[in-house]
């Protein structure tokens, strides 16, 4: 099994198989207070072997302060049924989303996603993004 790609944004459903992702490829994301709703969802896609689909296979997701403290946990499964039209050798790509929009990040900064895919048969990987204030690109909010 291989992520062949891993976005945080804005929204992603997984509709028949096929992955729709809006606003993908954030890093950067303006609150004009904290603490603050993260408000991205996680948009994932993976490249399996027929065989490797079978077994529920468990995606566990972090998101953690820069220093690495916790502040929440999902848990996602992959597995499905193997379609019987492949060619030879063929592998499939199976989408999963996660919802992280509720998430609350407790101040400005630094923070990351870290996807622990070694239960899946794949490896930690870690996306980044920093939040900060409205003010630092809007200039200042209210009268």
């Amino acid at each position: 099994m291989q992520t062949r790609a891993a976005l945080l944004c804005d929204f992603a459903q997984v509709r028949e198989g096929v992955l729709m992702v809006s606003s993908g490829g954030i890093t950067r994301l303006w609150r004009s207070q904290y603490p603050a709703p993260m408000g991205m969802m996680l948009a994932l896609m993976f490249e399996v072997a027929p065989d490797q689909i079978v077994t529920a296979r468990e995606i566990r997701i972090h998101v953690e302060t820069e220093d690495g403290a916790k502040l929440a946990e999902s848990i996602g499964m992959l597995q499905g049924v193997p379609p019987t039209n492949l060619d030879p050798g063929e592998k499939l790509m199976m989408p999963i989303v996660l919802d992280l929009r509720e998430v609350s990040l407790p101040r400005a900064g630094r923070y990351q996603v870290v996807m622990d895919l070694e239960r899946a048969g794949g490896v930690i990987d870690t996306l980044s993004f920093r939040a900060g204030f409205a003010s630092e690109v809007h200039g200042p909010i209210g009268p």
